[in-house]
Order: C-alpha cells, then structure tokens, then sequence
C-alpha cells in the first residue's frame, strides 16, 4: 500500500499574500520585484528547476526544506540558481552576478518565499512516486 506523503504544515498565508505573491526588494541602487515563477517560464526553465528539484528530493523524506538545505542545493547549482534569480526578477544575469553576499542571500530567501510552493509541489510529487515506485512493481518473482 502507498504511503501518502503529507504536505509540511504551513501557517495559514495572508489573502493578500496569496492574490499578490511578488515583493519589492532593494538591492543596491535598484528596487527589484521578486516573483512567482509562470508557466512559460517554468518551461523553458526546466532543467534548471529539475536539477534544484531533484538535489532537493535527495535532502529531505518529508518535504520539509530547511534554509541550510535551500543554500547547499543552490551551491551545487549556482549556473541554474542565477539564472532563476535573474528571470524572477527580470534583472539580467550580470546584474545578479554583481550582488554581494548579503544582497544575494536577500533575493535569494525572497526567491524561496515567493516559489516555496511550485518547488514544493514538484519534491513532494517525486517523493510520492519515490514511495510508490517499489509497490508499483511488485514483489520479486522467484524461480519454480
């Protein structure tokens, strides 16, 4: 029988939060908008979110992602993190490359608190079929 992975409990969000996810961000002399990832963008974006998805999977049983876990993933795949950054808030990858740490680590988490749930669902997904991938199978057959 499967094992239904549950969701991490989140606090209850805001409606205003839910209907207007982006956030402004200083960073340096600009003000930039951090938001939700689209569609298209996920499309086209997809290898870059596949490779934090699944090293993501790999840190975690129960979906719950820690800050700690966030930024090793994100180390492992800085290419794929600066080009999400980037294209969340529609700065060229130059003008990312260029922030100091401190600026970084701020898009950064804001990033994650702006697409927490699209990653989420995406290793919880994997997690489930992770589970249910030996089931599916069945056991082994042995010989008469």
């Amino acid at each position: 029988m499967a094992c239904k992975i549950k969701r991490p409990e989140m606090p209850p969000a805001d409606d205003l939060t839910v209907l207007q996810p982006n956030r402004m961000l200083p960073l340096g002399e600009r003000t930039v908008t951090v938001r939700e990832l689209g569609f298209y963008e996920s499309l086209r974006l997809h290898s870059e979110i596949a490779a934090l998805v699944a090293d993501l999977v790999e840190q975690t049983d129960d979906g719950n992602i820690d800050l700690g876990c966030l930024h090793r993933v994100c180390a492992q795949h800085p290419d794929a993190t600066i080009a999400l950054l980037a294209q969340i808030s529609d700065q060229p990858v130059e003008f990312v490359h260029s922030l100091n740490a401190a600026q970084g680590d701020l898009l950064l988490l804001t990033f994650w608190a702006v697409n927490a749930d699209f990653f989420l669902q995406r290793v919880i997904a994997a997690l489930e079929l992770r589970r249910a991938a030996p089931e599916a199978t069945g056991p082994a057959s042995s010989p008469p």
